[in-house]
């Protein structure tokens, strides 16, 4: 008896034994789900038509003309030139990729091709708690021994007295390196631990060093996750607030040389915002470096797809 009731659970199947499942949990978690992705895209959209309709506002009460070809930033004065923020943004981050991205990428390599099993999860791991460092503390250890350091090379090189200092670009461009490396060199890693391994072993087996492969074979093959990882480097510096504001001088003025203070704009912004009052021109203008700010992150992934669709091509 015993073994006919075996044979009998083998043969049905568990489905039938237990009777039909109800529904209704599938459907609730599907809600769910499907809700969770409707609250970020609507909260998306709200948040860049808010800036878009508060930007274009505050363009056509500053001036648009203004706002992108003036040179001095005084908003006591109602004076809004914002080409000082926005040079200060654009050399910076382009200073943080250069300096920065590009050791990341190479790291990478090196990482994924040549580095031993055990050294690769220590590292990683490093890198993924650098990434997580708050960057206020990027900013204070930058203040405390970047800061000098770059004085005394400011100094070296156009005299002792001369008027440079270690607030400016160059600390601003060395520090936002720092901080968006270990973000490039994850997504860098990434990208080339996607390579199929039979491309590695075809390299090796027509006759291909192992740097012939990586940079012959592996980084083609993986080049837009890298083109990615570069523009996200630059996007993340050319939004970096707190660290750079520590670093830069704060100076609303066009600098002579990379060793004398100025500005980006999500550093003015933070400075700016809390004496702008609701409807005044100088949070309008506020509003406008939000969407210009906006503008240029859009700007580098419109340019990233660009690259991508064009090397494919």
């Amino acid at each position: 008896m015993q073994k006919a009731m075996d044979v009998v659970r083998t043969a049905v199947p568990l489905k039938l034994r237990l009777g039909p499942r109800p529904r209704w949990p599938d459907a609730v978690v599907r809600l769910f789900i499907a809700g969770c992705g409707g609250f970020v895209l609507v909260t998306t959209l709200v948040m860049i038509a808010f800036l878009a309709r508060t930007g274009v506002q505050g363009m056509s009460e500053v001036g648009v003309w203004p706002l992108l070809t003036g040179s001095r930033w005084k908003p006591e004065a109602d004076v809004f030139g914002g080409v000082p923020l926005i040079l200060g943004t654009f050399v910076s981050a382009t200073g943080a990729a250069l300096l920065g991205a590009t050791p990341a990428v190479l790291s990478a390599v090196w990482l994924t091709e040549f580095a031993p099993k055990s050294t690769k999860a220590l590292f990683r791991r490093t890198m993924e708690i650098s990434a997580a460092v708050p960057s206020v503390v990027y900013g204070w250890l930058a203040l405390v021994y970047l800061v000098p350091l770059a004085e005394s090379v400011a100094h070296g090189l156009y005299g002792s007295d001369a008027e440079v200092g270690g607030e400016g670009l160059a600390s601003s461009a060395v520090l936002l390196a720092v901080m968006i490396a270990p973000t490039v060199l994850l997504l860098s890693v990434d990208a080339l631990s996607r390579v199929p391994n039979n491309l590695r072993e075809a390299s090796a087996a027509l006759g291909a060093s192992p740097w012939q492969t990586a940079f012959r074979v592996v980084m083609p093959y993986a080049w837009r996750g890298l083109l990615v990882a570069v523009f996200f480097g630059f996007a993340r510096a050319a939004g970096e607030t707190m660290a750079v504001q520590m670093v830069i001088g704060g100076a609303r003025k066009i600098p002579a040389n990379l060793f004398q203070p100025t500005t980006t704009i999500s550093a003015q912004i933070v400075m700016d915002m809390q004496n702008a009052r609701p409807n005044t021109p100088a949070s309008d203008a506020l509003f406008s470096m939000s969407l210009i700010l906006l503008v240029i992150s859009v700007g580098v992934v419109l340019m990233t797809r660009a690259l991508s669709r064009t090397k494919r091509a």
